[in-house]
């Protein structure tokens, strides 16, 4: 058996009824019993609320058995409850409003207030609050006759949502020119008769229709012509679109699979490439190598979206833009890093002001022509890197020889940036 909790000392408040008088005889009430006394929590903390109740005091009062009781204790308190208001309202403003999740806020719950609150009954308090929305809902006809006297009329969207294989589908109905939900119910089947039921509530408003959209379905037709006979019934346009689309996106789906195939082998080039003890190239040529890869990589992660997004031509189009971006990087070559000039790691950022990167931060070194995606091996790298590191070759390749070999660097004077330099940037 759980154990009841405890809560220590706490305040006690006490509520009677707001009139003072018999509201059929107009004598004076007088005290009866206590309706309720229990513990509520709040936001702010616990007390004990008691709520009094009273009858009225003259014996031959026809209603001197109605209990009057007090309305501030009852908008406190759930009945049945030992939460108030305050803790269900802040509950469905976390799931609603902010998306949060049952253990976030649960979490939020034992971290920031008083409240002690298991994570399973922060469902029983949020379907407590699914259901006084419900009930402090207007009629149809109430919220939407300013809509409707202003347009002229309302115009029905109806539609179902199926979330998983099997389960009920969720019905609903939206009012297109204010966007208010007037009917949702959960069906097991879409049926001509339910769905008829279901518009039968607004048909009752006797609010003028202008129209109603719908995806061409059978059921949704035949309820919308008996509920609503001669309101113009158009069929949804991204219903139509998405299906005249289908042939495509399957064409689409094929081009993707085999652009996926095209570039399985990524994860052996950046393995031939990388070295295991060293997590960053030493190389130029191998940096810009990996840096394809990662780009590439993120290529194969699209997903397109029906009618029109096909993610297979964005899949092709990618790699010819890459490889437009290395042909630019191979037709600029390099720029030796001098000191105090804007690429030098020494300058500060501010030296750099009016200029444009046109290539990434990592995109050293870009010195090989397409062919040399392929991972070349380490005295193809360092060779490529000597290529282009200026336009003396031979003291590009002294450098790209003693940064591979882990030697020094060569000394300042001869024509090579100083040690504190890196060895390539694009402009």
């Amino acid at each position: 058996m759980k154990p009841p909790r405890q809560f220590g000392p706490l305040p006690h408040l006490r509520y009677g009824p707001e009139v003072r008088y018999c509201l059929q005889c107009g004598a004076a009430l007088a005290y009866s019993h206590f309706v309720w006394a229990k513990v509520v929590q709040c936001l702010t903390g616990p007390t004990h609320l008691t709520n009094l109740g009273y009858r009225c005091s003259n014996p031959a009062c026809e209603f001197g058995r109605t209990v009057y009781r007090s309305a501030r204790a009852e908008a406190r308190q759930v009945k049945g409850s030992g939460y108030g208001l305050d803790v269900v309202v802040r509950i469905g403003y976390l799931r609603f409003a902010k998306h949060r999740t049952r253990e976030e806020i649960w979490r939020e719950f034992a971290e920031q207030t008083p409240v002690q609150l298991s994570e399973r009954h922060v469902q029983n308090l949020l379907e407590v609050y699914l259901a006084l929305l419900r009930a402090s809902e207007q009629e149809p006809g109430a919220r939407l006759a300013a809509t409707a006297a202003e347009h002229g009329g309302l115009i029905l969207a109806l539609d179902g949502l199926q979330p998983e294989q099997g389960n009920e589908q969720l019905w609903l109905v939206r009012e297109v020119f204010s966007g208010a939900v007037l009917a949702a119910t959960n069906l097991q089947q879409a049926t001509a008769a339910h769905l008829a039921r279901l518009l039968g509530p607004i048909q009752a408003t006797r609010l003028p229709i202008l129209g109603v959209v719908s995806d061409a379905q059978e059921s949704i037709r035949l309820a919308v012509a008996e509920i609503f006979p001669g309101v113009p019934h158009q069929l949804c346009q991204y219903h139509a679109l998405r299906e005249a689309a289908e042939p495509l996106w399957e064409a689409d789906r094929h081009l993707l699979v085999q652009a996926k195939k095209e570039l399985r082998g990524l994860r052996e080039v950046e393995e031939r490439t990388r070295r295991p003890e060293q997590p960053e190239p030493l190389d130029a040529a191998s940096a810009v190598v990996l840096d394809t890869v990662h780009a590439l990589r993120q290529v194969v992660r699209e997903r397109g979206q029906l009618p029109f997004a096909f993610a297979g031509l964005r899949v092709m189009d990618a790699p010819r833009s890459l490889g437009a971006t290395l042909d630019r990087c191979l037709r600029k070559k390099g720029m030796r890093d001098w000191p105090g000039s804007a690429r030098s790691s020494d300058a500060p950022s501010s030296a750099v002001t009016g200029k444009r990167r046109s290539c990434g931060r990592r995109m050293v070194g870009c010195a090989r022509s397409r062919a040399a995606l392929e991972p070349p091996d380490r005295g193809a790298g360092a060779a490529a890197s000597g290529e282009l590191s200026g336009r003396g070759g031979d003291r590009g390749d002294r450098r790209a020889s003693a940064r591979l070999a882990g030697g020094p660097r060569p000394a300042p004077g001869d024509g090579t940036p100083p040690a504190g330099g890196r060895p390539l940037s694009l402009l």
